[in-house]
């Protein structure tokens, strides 16, 4: 009994070190051939009107019907803009991702990434202001919204 409970105590611990890591290659997206609708702003992205309008003038960089757009918000920070070609809604990364330091780990630049065939957007800097607490965050985007679905 006692090999059982080591045995289950090693596979627990172990666990994070083995699990899986999210690949764009996971989340596919379909593939869309049609033209581009109107730009339609929210109040939120509305602030980002000029952007979104040259935006709306492009080809699909990412999941084959969204065009989009890193922005650099000062000082080692981005954040992303999306426009959905197939329904017009242009929409907002809800975070911005700094550059990261500490002693132990050294510089991290900011970094926001995405592929033309996944759904899937990788972002990784600090979200919240402490440089020291460097992160990546996996968003899906799913009815024109960005969805958290996991952090490292």
């Amino acid at each position: 009994m006692r090999k059982f409970y080591i045995s289950l105590s090693i596979l627990l611990f172990s666990f994070p070190i083995y699990a899986k890591t999210l690949t764009f290659h996971d989340y596919p997206a379909q593939t869309y051939t049609g033209k581009n609708h109107p730009l339609k702003l929210t109040s939120e992205s509305r602030k980002y009107r000029t952007l979104f309008k040259q935006m709306s003038q492009q080809q699909p960089n990412f999941a084959w019907h969204y065009i989009m757009e890193t922005v650099g918000c000062g000082g080692g920070c981005s954040f992303a803009l999306a426009y959905n070609a197939k329904t017009g809604q242009g929409f907002v990364l809800p975070n911005t991702f700094a550059d990261c330091y500490s002693t132990e780990k050294g510089f991290k630049q900011n970094d926001i990434s995405y592929q033309k065939d996944s759904r899937l957007v990788m972002a990784v800097g600090s979200r919240y202001g402490d440089q020291t607490q460097c992160e990546t965050v996996y968003y899906l985007v799913e009815n024109d919204h960005f969805k958290e679905i996991s952090k490292q």
